[in-house]
């Protein structure tokens, strides 16, 4: 589809309408892994890009040289939880303020790996963290700042696990945890977007990559034409 086509029913003289051209917004991309996140990803940043908006990609924890030291420790070292919790927070805070609000601010489409309800999900609902800690956290670091849109790619652990295993190279220390370990991280996640329905889309995604991709371009398509009065098709 051509630009062109998608805005023909549009005032491009609208000043409200140029202003949400203008405007960025933070897109996060949610699930246990297996769930094909990263296929997605792509799918819409390259969609986006067609549309004519400009895009980011980062991802969680990191984004930032300080995030991407983090991602080492968080991943690959063995740590208390509240200690895993602190340093998902001060990671976040950084990539907040020096990476995702300045694209924003210039208008810039930010589409993070992860974001936010990773930390409920995985270090409280399945780490043993307090959701309570996690509120507090959020409230002090980012004081109220969260995604306008979240796709939460759900599955069955035993169909994420088997995709894992598939992969190469070496791992990180969450992909060695047990299954019931990854029950409470799903779990976490489905909280999330029970306790959040307006901004978490849930996706199912065990269809073919195809299927999950259009569906993810439909809920896009929704949240479009909510904040921009207009539609992919």
């Amino acid at each position: 589809m051509s630009t062109t086509t998608l805005f023909a029913n549009i005032n491009l003289d609208d000043d409200s309408f140029m202003n949400k051209r203008k405007q960025g917004y933070l897109i996060s991309f949610e699930g246990v892994d297996g769930a094909g996140k990263s296929s997605h990803i792509a799918r819409v940043k390259t969609h986006l890009e067609q549309l004519g908006y400009e895009c980011l990609q980062t991802r969680e924890p990191g984004g930032t040289p300080v995030g991407e030291s983090i991602r080492d420790l968080v991943l690959h070292h063995d740590m208390d939880i509240n200690t895993e919790l602190l340093l998902m927070y001060a990671a976040r805070r950084q990539h907040m303020v020096q990476t995702i609000q300045p694209a924003l601010d210039r208008g810039v489409w930010v589409i993070t790996d992860r974001f936010e309800d990773s930390s409920f999900a995985y270090q409280a609902g399945a780490g043993g963290a307090s959701w309570e800690a996690c509120q507090q956290l959020s409230k002090w670091a980012l004081n109220g700042f969260e995604p306008t849109l979240t796709f939460l790619f759900d599955l069955p652990i035993a169909v994420s696990q088997a995709r894992i295993q598939g992969r190469a190279g070496d791992g990180d220390k969450f992909e060695a945890k047990p299954g019931n370990y990854f029950e409470a991280v799903r779990a976490g996640f489905i909280k999330r977007a029970q306790l959040n329905p307006r901004r978490i889309r849930v996706i199912d995604a065990q269809p073919s990559e195809a299927e999950v991709g259009e569906a993810v371009l439909l809920e896009l398509d929704k949240f479009m034409r909510t904040h921009l009065n207009l539609g992919l098709a």
